[in-house]
Protein backbone atom coordinates (compact mmCIF):
# COMPACT_ATOMS: atom_id res chain seq x y z
CA UNK A 1 0.00 0.00 0.00
CA UNK A 2 1.09 3.58 -0.51
CA UNK A 3 0.48 6.39 1.57
CA UNK A 4 -0.92 9.91 0.29
CA UNK A 5 3.01 10.76 -1.00
CA UNK A 6 3.52 7.84 -2.92
CA UNK A 7 6.10 6.46 -0.66
CA UNK A 8 5.31 2.45 0.51
CA UNK A 9 3.69 2.37 4.03
CA UNK A 10 6.64 1.17 6.23
CA UNK A 11 4.32 -0.94 9.20
CA UNK A 12 6.96 -1.18 12.53
CA UNK A 13 5.57 -4.37 15.02
CA UNK A 14 7.40 -4.79 17.93
CA UNK A 15 6.75 -7.73 20.23
CA UNK A 16 8.97 -10.33 22.32
CA UNK A 17 7.46 -13.39 20.85
CA UNK A 18 8.56 -15.00 17.45
CA UNK A 19 5.94 -16.23 16.32
CA UNK A 20 3.47 -13.31 16.75
CA UNK A 21 6.56 -11.06 15.38
CA UNK A 22 6.70 -13.63 12.01
CA UNK A 23 2.76 -14.19 11.90
CA UNK A 24 1.52 -10.23 12.12
CA UNK A 25 4.57 -9.68 9.42
CA UNK A 26 3.50 -12.40 7.26
CA UNK A 27 0.18 -10.74 7.36
CA UNK A 28 1.05 -7.46 6.33
CA UNK A 29 3.04 -8.50 3.78
CA UNK A 30 0.34 -10.40 2.21
CA UNK A 31 -1.41 -7.08 1.63
CA UNK A 32 1.22 -5.15 0.48
CA UNK A 33 2.21 -2.83 3.51
CA UNK A 34 6.69 -3.11 4.01
CA UNK A 35 7.14 -4.50 7.27
CA UNK A 36 10.05 -3.62 10.06
CA UNK A 37 10.27 -6.29 12.85
CA UNK A 38 11.57 -5.45 16.41
CA UNK A 39 11.81 -7.57 19.31
CA UNK A 40 12.27 -5.22 21.77
CA UNK A 41 11.39 -1.54 22.48
CA UNK A 42 15.73 -0.86 22.62
CA UNK A 43 15.54 -2.35 19.28
CA UNK A 44 13.20 0.63 17.37
CA UNK A 45 14.94 3.17 19.60
CA UNK A 46 18.35 2.14 17.85
CA UNK A 47 16.79 2.13 14.58
CA UNK A 48 17.43 4.46 11.84
CA UNK A 49 14.19 3.46 9.93
CA UNK A 50 12.32 5.10 13.05
CA UNK A 51 11.15 8.32 11.54
CA UNK A 52 9.79 6.50 8.30
CA UNK A 53 7.50 4.09 10.63
CA UNK A 54 4.17 4.47 9.70
CA UNK A 55 2.33 3.02 11.62
CA UNK A 56 3.13 0.60 14.86
CA UNK A 57 1.60 -2.67 16.59
CA UNK A 58 3.48 -2.97 19.96
CA UNK A 59 3.02 -5.31 22.42
CA UNK A 60 2.57 -3.77 26.08
CA UNK A 61 4.89 -6.39 27.84
CA UNK A 62 8.21 -6.49 26.28
CA UNK A 63 11.73 -7.41 27.88
CA UNK A 64 13.60 -4.33 29.08
CA UNK A 65 11.71 -1.22 28.12
CA UNK A 66 7.79 -2.32 28.20
CA UNK A 67 5.67 -1.45 25.12
CA UNK A 68 3.71 2.08 26.70
CA UNK A 69 7.43 3.29 28.26
CA UNK A 70 8.22 3.27 24.15
CA UNK A 71 5.32 4.68 23.19
CA UNK A 72 5.99 7.59 25.55
CA UNK A 73 9.33 8.29 25.05
CA UNK A 74 8.92 8.11 21.37
CA UNK A 75 6.37 11.25 21.82
CA UNK A 76 8.63 13.07 24.25
CA UNK A 77 10.80 13.29 21.50
CA UNK A 78 7.83 14.40 18.88
CA UNK A 79 7.74 10.76 17.23
CA UNK A 80 4.34 10.18 16.66
CA UNK A 81 3.90 7.16 15.53
CA UNK A 82 -0.48 6.20 15.12
CA UNK A 83 0.11 3.15 17.37
CA UNK A 84 -2.16 -0.44 17.49
CA UNK A 85 -1.23 -1.91 21.59
CA UNK A 86 -1.62 -5.61 21.64
CA UNK A 87 -1.58 -7.74 24.56
CA UNK A 88 -1.81 -11.24 25.52
CA UNK A 89 -2.80 -10.06 29.90
CA UNK A 90 -3.63 -6.42 30.03
CA UNK A 91 -5.58 -5.01 32.82
CA UNK A 92 -8.32 -2.06 32.72
CA UNK A 93 -5.61 -0.20 34.08
CA UNK A 94 -2.83 -0.46 31.38
CA UNK A 95 -5.64 -0.27 28.69
CA UNK A 96 -6.78 3.03 30.03
CA UNK A 97 -3.20 4.35 30.34
CA UNK A 98 -3.21 3.23 26.90
CA UNK A 99 -5.56 5.42 25.36
CA UNK A 100 -4.86 8.52 27.49
CA UNK A 101 -1.50 8.20 25.71
CA UNK A 102 -3.51 8.76 22.60
CA UNK A 103 -3.04 4.96 21.14
CA UNK A 104 -5.56 4.31 17.99
CA UNK A 105 -6.55 0.30 18.96
CA UNK A 106 -6.05 -1.80 21.84
CA UNK A 107 -6.07 -5.61 21.06
CA UNK A 108 -5.89 -8.80 22.93
CA UNK A 109 -4.20 -11.61 21.76
CA UNK A 110 -4.94 -13.59 19.80
CA UNK A 111 -5.14 -10.40 17.33
CA UNK A 112 -8.49 -9.42 15.86
CA UNK A 113 -6.82 -9.21 12.28
CA UNK A 114 -9.62 -7.88 10.92
CA UNK A 115 -9.69 -5.09 12.86
CA UNK A 116 -6.05 -4.28 12.85
CA UNK A 117 -5.99 -4.39 9.49
CA UNK A 118 -8.86 -1.74 8.71
CA UNK A 119 -7.54 0.18 11.55
CA UNK A 120 -4.06 0.93 9.70
CA UNK A 121 -5.59 1.29 6.49
CA UNK A 122 -8.28 3.91 7.92
CA UNK A 123 -5.23 5.46 9.85
CA UNK A 124 -3.12 5.47 6.62
CA UNK A 125 -5.82 6.35 4.31
CA UNK A 126 -5.46 3.46 1.79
Amino acid sequence: MQKLDGTRAQIAIVDDDFSVRAALGNLLRSVNYKTLLFESAEAVLQSNALRNISFMVLDVKLKGISGIELFEQLRAIEVNIPTAFISGNANLNTQLRIARAGAVLFLSKPVDVELLLRTIDDTLKV
